[in-house]
């Protein structure tokens, strides 16, 4: 398929709305999709933005690109082209999926937002297309799984991902959910599952321990119902508890850091439902922004590619002993968890603090809930 049978590129008054100002703008930095590209020059972007909208809803995501382009480019340059617009139709799925094809054919990382959440079913086939053992990351404002026997929609994506659980999807975590959101038997059976869980509270205590879970992520899938309505009044089925917005920008930063992940979803939002102020839009697009200067900023110091990591061995009695990994470019840790029945070893990210722990003879609650998971999975 070519470019111009899947997307509708971006009307040309946006993308010339910042010419006059600064050339460190987002809109003037970037470039943009246009009749008669040709897949192969994706290879000279590092990231690429895709919408995907309803069909005869052309403005869509005009003040999402405009509050976007408007902003400051990060200071690490990162090259970016905003392909467009993919409109829902009934083909569409067979589309989307060519497309993402392409853009990680080329090294590309996508930026996909749609108005809905169970979009992110076709960004999920497209990375577990490209890589085994996808481990998935959502933030939502509730842990509900929903039945995969009803046709896919908001209310049962997770049920349809869970279907792969333990095949092509080796882990799946859930951040910022609130407890009175959501059903007591699905946080049951999702634990059961070994799904890890991150309350809304927990995140508001220390928003550090979320960071482990984002750096383990090939994909990301954040909802802007998991923001406070009152910082995301268009966001759907809006909540007046929830993240704030620049926590909800951390998180994302914290995800895109990571070398592992593949690919970001922004969904559950309609910008029609904005206030005055496009103070959703404004959200949206600094989301966007977190997500690119993550992305410019990374390093590579994973433990299994890179030699950036200082290696730390920690007695633990009887012989045993915890082998933790600390990088010396950005401080980060991951520790070493025994695959049961095999010689091999698993570097799971983790805290300073679990260091400090096993340092003083405590097993990490971490490395025994891993250990664990993957003694289930032998």
């Amino acid at each position: 398929m070519e470019y111009s049978e899947i997307f509708i590129p971006v009307p040309s008054h946006l993308q010339t709305a910042n010419a006059a100002q600064s050339a460190e703008r987002m809109g003037n930095a970037m470039k943009f999709g246009v009749k008669g590209f040709e897949w192969e020059w994706l290879s000279g972007f590092k990231i690429a933005l895709v919408g995907l909208r309803k069909s005869g809803a052309p403005n869509s995501f005009s003040a999402l690109r405009e509050e976007l382009y408007a902003l400051f480019a990060p200071q690490k340059n990162v090259p970016i082209i905003d392909l467009g617009d993919v409109e829902l139709t009934d083909s569409v799925g067979e589309k989307v999926a060519y497309a993402l094809q392409r853009i990680f054919a080329e090294g590309v990382f996508p930026i996909v937002f749609s108005e809905n959440m169970h979009n992110a079913e076709w960004v999920y086939n497209a990375v577990k297309a490209q890589h085994k053992n996808v481990a998935a990351t959502f933030v939502l404002p509730h842990a509900n799984v929903g039945s995969v026997h009803e046709p896919l929609c908001n209310e049962n994506l997770l049920a349809h991902l869970m279907a792969d659980y333990g095949r092509e999807l080796s882990t799946l975590n859930l951040l910022g959910y609130q407890n009175y959101l959501t059903s007591p038997t699905d946080v049951k059976m999702l634990n059961k599952q070994y799904c890890e869980l991150l309350r809304l509270g927990a995140i508001r205590d220390s928003i550090l321990c979320a960071e482990p879970l984002l750096r383990d992520a090939d994909l990301l899938c954040a909802g802007l119902n998991a923001v406070r309505q009152c910082d995301a009044p268009a966001a759907v089925e809006a909540s007046p508890n929830g993240l704030y917005a620049e926590e909800m920008c951390r998180l994302l930063r914290y995800a895109s850091f990571s070398d592992k992940l593949k690919a970001c979803y922004l969904g559950s939002f309609n910008l029609a439902n904005d206030n005055a102020q496009r103070q959703t839009a404004k959200l949206a697009a600094q989301l966007i922004w977190h997500v690119a200067e993550g992305f410019a900023y990374r390093v590579g110091d994973e433990p299994a590619k890179s030699r950036m990591c200082r290696r730390l061995r920690v007695q633990m009695g009887r012989g045993q002993h915890i082998l933790f990994y600390q990088s010396k470019a950005t401080d980060r840790w991951w520790m070493s968890v025994p695959v049961d029945g095999t010689a091999n070893e698993l570097a799971i990210p983790c805290l300073r603090d679990d260091y400090d722990r096993a340092a003083h003879g405590e097993i990490p609650d971490r490395w025994l809930w891993f250990y664990k998971k993957l003694s289930a999975q032998a």
